[in-house]
């Protein structure tokens, strides 16, 4: 039943894959599943700290090929495993990262801007159906990427976990937790204020260091409309923390919490 049930899990991703925004988005479905695709829509905000919103539409796709690897792509990120689908996985990992212009903020649209660019890297993780009686599935797993200095220098640690059980034979439930630790240079991209910048905007100049830039959580619901379609639902919280939540971007013109919520349909086939 866990393994029919979770195939809408890719509805819940692709909408959780605008929460790239805010730099976590959390790859979660079991294994032992058919060829999947879907599409969410959602509202996001409308960059990384930021108060106004925007809505957005992001894709889904779940591919395993006939040697076994696993191919995952869930919005602006992708992975493709190595390892087993059940068990230890591992392999390698691309991002686009959104950046940050022509917003609506009449006074942060006055600092530097930031070109969307690609990271690249890999992940490790692990997973652990529990078939015996109540058929619940843990999954816990890091991602490390790094744009090479095209538009940050540094590296980006994300980590997170998920649970995912059922409570009918259509409806599942699903809510994981996370954190990201960054680059100094990431947070003096994302957050930082320059000389320039302050002297434009009337914000304090701000150079931030590293370290561990936010702590996330999110809460699903997944259910079977027909053999082949599902539907879902997801709210999906980042907390930013530390140098990030001191800038004077979000500390005077945004908000610590970054909520993204939004619903999804998926199709399953063999």
């Amino acid at each position: 039943m866990m393994q029919r049930l979770a195939k809408t899990g890719l509805c819940i991703l692709t909408v959780s894959a605008l929460a790239s925004q805010a730099f976590a988005a959390p790859i979660d479905l079991p294994s032992g599943l058919p060829n999947l695709v879907g599409v969410g829509i959602g509202s996001t905000t409308e960059y990384s700290g930021g108060k106004q919103r925007m809505l957005g539409v992001m894709p889904g796709l779940r591919y395993e090929t006939d040697s076994g690897r696993l191919l995952e792509w869930y919005g602006p990120y992708a992975q493709y495993n190595f390892g087993n689908t059940t068990g230890w996985q591992w392999g390698p990992a691309v991002s686009l990262r959104l950046g940050r212009n022509n917003v609506d903020d009449a006074v942060v649209s006055k600092i530097h801007d930031i070109d969307t660019t690609v990271e690249a890297g890999g992940f490790f993780g692990y997973e652990y159906i529990h078939s015996e009686g109540l058929p619940y599935r843990l999954r816990g797993g890091a991602s490390l990427t790094t744009n090479g200095g095209m538009v940050y220098n540094g590296a980006r640690l994300n980590v997170s976990g998920s649970f995912w059980v059922p409570v009918s034979h259509k409806v599942v439930l699903g809510t994981g937790l996370g954190a990201s630790w960054v680059s100094a240079d990431f947070n003096r991209t994302y957050y930082g204020v320059t000389a320039a910048d302050s002297a434009a905007s009337g914000l304090a100049e701000y150079q931030p260091g590293g370290g561990l830039q936010q702590i996330y959580g999110w809460i699903g619901a997944l259910v079977q409309v027909t053999p082949n379609w599902y539907a879902g639902a997801l709210v999906f919280n980042q907390h930013m923390m530390n140098a990030a939540a001191d800038s004077p971007i979000i500390r005077e013109r945004g908000e610590r919490d970054q909520l993204t919520y939004g619903l999804g349909v998926g199709y399953a086939w063999h």
